[in-house]
Order: C-alpha cells, then sequence, then structure tokens
C-alpha cells in the first residue's frame, strides 16, 4: 500500500512539472521581451565548444569513489546544490544528480546550459571548455543558486 502511495505522489509530482515548467519559461519570456534583455532569444541557443547530455538514472559513487579526472559531481539535495560554487579547468565534465523527492533542474542563468526536469536519481552531464563563470538556478526553486568558475 505505502508503494502505491508513493508511486501516486510520484505521478502528481510528474503531471505537476509540465505545468510549473510552462509558467516559468512563459515569465522569463515576458520579462525578456519587457526589460530588451536577449535571455529569451538565446533559449535553446548552445556554444559549438560545449557538449550536454542527459543520462538515465544514476546512483552517486558509494564507498568513497570519486568521479573519473576531469569530472565533477555536484549532488542536488534537501532543495541545495552541493557543492555550490565550483572552479573547473576547460574541458571537465560536471555532472548534476538530484537526490531529492522533489524534480529539479540546472538551468544557468545565461542558457547555456539547460538540465530540464530531473526526477530523483536523474542525472545530467555537460562539458564546460570555455572559460567563464556560468551562474545556474533551479527553475522551479530559484532560490536554489550555485555558480560554476572555469579557469
Amino acid at each position: 500500500m505505502m508503494k502505491i502511495k508513493r508511486y501516486l505522489l510520484k505521478m502528481a509530482k510528474m503531471a505537476l512539472l509540465p505545468i510549473g515548467l510552462g509558467i516559468v519559461l512563459a515569465g522569463c519570456q515576458t520579462a525578456a521581451r519587457d526589460t530588451g534583455d536577449p535571455v529569451g532569444k538565446m533559449t535553446g541557443q548552445h556554444k559549438d565548444s560545449m557538449a550536454a547530455n542527459k543520462t538515465a538514472p544514476q546512483s552517486p559513487p558509494s564507498n568513497g569513489e570519486q568521479p573519473a579526472k576531469g569530472e565533477v559531481r555536484i549532488v542536488i539535495e534537501n532543495f541545495v546544490f552541493t557543492p555550490a560554487d565550483v572552479t573547473v579547468a576547460p574541458g571537465t565534465k560536471v555532472t548534476w544528480i538530484n537526490k531529492d523527492d522533489a524534480p529539479h533542474t540546472a538551468t544557468s542563468v545565461d542558457q547555456k546550459f539547460n538540465s530540464g526536469g530531473l526526477d530523483t536519481d536523474d542525472s545530467f552531464s555537460f562539458v564546460f571548455n570555455d572559460k567563464g563563470e556560468y551562474p545556474y538556478i533551479c527553475t522551479l526553486h530559484p532560490q536554489m543558486k550555485a555558480t560554476i568558475k572555469v579557469k
């Protein structure tokens, strides 16, 4: 019985996810249009030198296992990105893993990367090839903020 309740709760969350994303994206486009900010025009644009992909559910490493050299993992848990501020070298692959029961996104403020909705145990990876600062948020929970610095 508990498994059924959990399944139904998960399905209800997934049904609300597209509605919430639609509301957030509509607000972003309206703000961009009203302020002249080009963010609305950048949606979906990526530099050729950067690569992104969303992967199947993946568990974080166990027994203290670390990601491969040139990779960084960020865990989303308790409505926080951990670690929140990361400095990496160009060519580093960053992977976000959602360990919360709630869905989350990892979306750069300048729209260079966007994980889309990540459910529990989903992951998203992005390779940072260009130097710079990449502040990002969870579009479903905008109070969740973090930054990737590429030096």
